[in-house]
């Protein structure tokens, strides 16, 4: 979504889009580390609300729901412990629900903003990413110079309401933008020729041309970063307890591995750690 001022059950055009997929975020964890499940107070029951159209963040499977925020949604009820029940929900929804009180937690893929900010809170992030750029194959040695995105004849499609959006209506604005509702009716324009380009999150155009289960032989990826952004969990602002808890379980699952092994269990492409400090 965009950084525009928001209303409380429609968060406009909210950011969210990944660009280079740069990778785990690095927990440093010292000797004063413990596991979650021995947190004092843990809560005993957590709806995780997700919006799965973010592939292979989120998304369903054979009517299951499915990826990289499922596995770990599945792995906080044991580690709380608690009972954790997945929230359908469209991704629009995701921030009035989490204010409505229909939902504890939002893990879906989420970039950090300052918009966004204005309303939840962030736990610590666990992976840098941003925006890319999906092209036909065919057309890369017609498009593939950076300058070219920009001119006035180029096509570029985006999804709505998402980082993706932004970036485009700030960096873009000589381009023929056009919007889709999912990054699906996107890549289905982007075969059609209906567009030249289409930008999303670095994990859908890994996905789609890197292979998470085959390589497209008609798309390809233009892998140069166009934003920076940071993927993290979403709480209410007066759950400051559940924050820091949810803190420490990130911290814990950097320490043994936990967070790397499930994102290279969907996300099999080069990630760069960084070290970022525990919160206090």
């Amino acid at each position: 979504m965009s950084d525009r001022k928001p209303a409380p059950r429609r968060i406009g055009r909210q950011l969210r889009g990944i660009l280079a997929l740069l990778g785990a975020i690095g927990v440093a964890c010292g000797t004063g580390c413990q596991h979650a499940a021995k947190l004092s107070g843990a809560p005993t029951e957590l709806r995780v609300g997700l919006a799965p159209v973010y592939q292979p963040l989120a998304f369903k499977a054979d009517g299951q729901l499915a990826g990289v925020e499922a596995d770990f949604a599945h792995q906080l009820a044991q580690d709380l412990p608690a009972r954790v029940t997945l929230v359908e929900l469209p991704w629009d929804e995701l921030i009035p629900a989490l204010l409505d009180h229909r939902i504890d937690v939002i893990m879906s893929g989420m970039s950090i903003t300052e918009e966004r900010s204005k309303w939840i809170s962030f736990t610590q992030p666990y992976l840098q990413v941003g925006q890319m750029a999906l092209i036909r194959r065919a057309d890369f040695a017609r498009l593939r110079h950076p300058k070219t995105m920009g001119l006035p004849t180029s096509r570029v499609g985006f999804h709505n309401n998402t980082t993706g959006d932004t970036f485009v209506h700030q960096k873009l604005p000589h381009a023929k933008l056009v919007g889709f509702d999912s990054p699906d009716d996107g890549v289905a324009a982007l075969r059609a020729g209906t567009i030249d380009y289409f930008v999303h999150d670095a994990p859908t155009i890994w996905r789609i041309s890197g292979g998470l289960e085959r390589r497209d032989p008609d798309l390809r990826g233009l892998y140069r970063p166009l934003t920076e952004e940071y993927l993290a969990w979403g709480v209410r602002k007066d759950e400051t307890g559940l924050r820091d808890r949810l803190n420490q379980i990130l911290v814990h699952w950097q320490s043994t591995g936990e967070t790397e092994s499930v994102l290279d269990r969907w996300i099999p492409v080069r990630k760069i750690t960084v070290d970022v400090k525990p919160t206090k």
